[in-house]
């Protein structure tokens, strides 16, 4: 008589905020490190394997990921792939009645693996999933952004930005009541994607932070509802909201980063012609 796999029971537990926010892949990680240490009084050292629809290794191992913490990612090792009494199986997708991986339950036997853990959890890191980092082949716009937060002559501190392209000032104004670079940034980056709506176009920027809000965090936050991991709100969580939006509105877009405080002639050479203050600002 076949063998079939059967439930035996259902547990039930809440993760915590930032892995309930996590990509679904990585979220399937977070699940099984913490059903590990809840069921070690169960299985007590026992033979445990573990089938999963997700690549566990190499999410574990082969990903240098900005959803996880270095600590919470080598909890997870430690957990999932340091125990030796417990085994991973890659499966076809799950039975959502069940649980349990349908009749194919061995990936390399499978006509088709679901999905590419690595690629799928790159793409959640992404405002869209074909924003580049380097200067697009065809531009309608090539745009030049800076921000800045400086004492004027008078000793008060003020924040502004400029949009430029490499032959004059598209926009530039000095912004009320903010006292924050970076915040200058990201309303730059806002303002340039604005003027490139519908448009293909690649924006340079000398700003680490924000490079970093548009393909590394920024997307992160938004999925949790820009909030940190201790519950509170993001810092400068609605600019970056409104720059998540802006995102979209061009046809093709890259933001690229180039260097900071140099004077060159070759754009490509990935400089900033504004400087250390936004070119058009008094």
């Amino acid at each position: 008589m076949e063998v079939q796999n059967s439930p035996v029971a259902y547990f039930s537990a809440t993760l915590d905020p930032v892995a309930a926010a996590l990509p679904g892949c990585l979220r399937a990680v977070a699940a099984v490190g913490q059903s590990l240490t809840q069921c070690e009084g169960i299985v007590m050292g026992h033979t445990l394997k573990v089938m999963v629809p997700h690549s566990f290794e190499i999410l574990l191992t082969r990903t240098k990921t900005q959803h996880m913490t270095n600590a919470r990612l080598t909890k997870y090792e430690t957990i999932i792939l340091g125990s030796p009494n417990v085994s991973l199986k890659r499966c076809t997708v799950l039975n959502p009645a069940t649980l349990l991986p349908n009749e194919n339950t061995n990936v390399d036997d499978a006509e088709e693996v679901e999905h590419d853990c690595l690629e799928v959890t790159e793409l959640c890191t992404k405002p869209r999933p074909d924003i580049k980092d380097t200067q697009l082949e065809e531009n309608d716009y090539i745009i030049f952004v800076d921000g800045s937060c400086l004492r004027d002559s008078v000793g008060v501190l003020r924040a502004g930005y400029a949009v430029c392209t490499i032959t004059g000032i598209l926009e530039a104004s000095w912004l009320e009541r903010v006292y924050s670079a970076q915040v200058a940034e990201l309303v730059a980056l806002t303002r340039a994607c604005h003027a490139a709506d519908k448009l293909k176009v690649t924006i340079y920027t000398d700003s680490r932070y924000g490079f970093g809000t548009v393909h590394d965090f920024g997307q992160l936050w938004s999925q949790r509802g820009f909030m940190t991991s201790s519950g509170s709100p993001v810092k400068n969580g609605e600019k970056i909201k409104e720059l998540l939006h802006a995102i979209q509105l061009p046809l093709e877009i890259a933001v690229v980063k180039c260097s900071a405080h140099v004077k060159s002639k070759d754009f490509g050479g990935h400089s900033n012609p504004g400087g250390r203050r936004p070119p058009g600002l008094k």
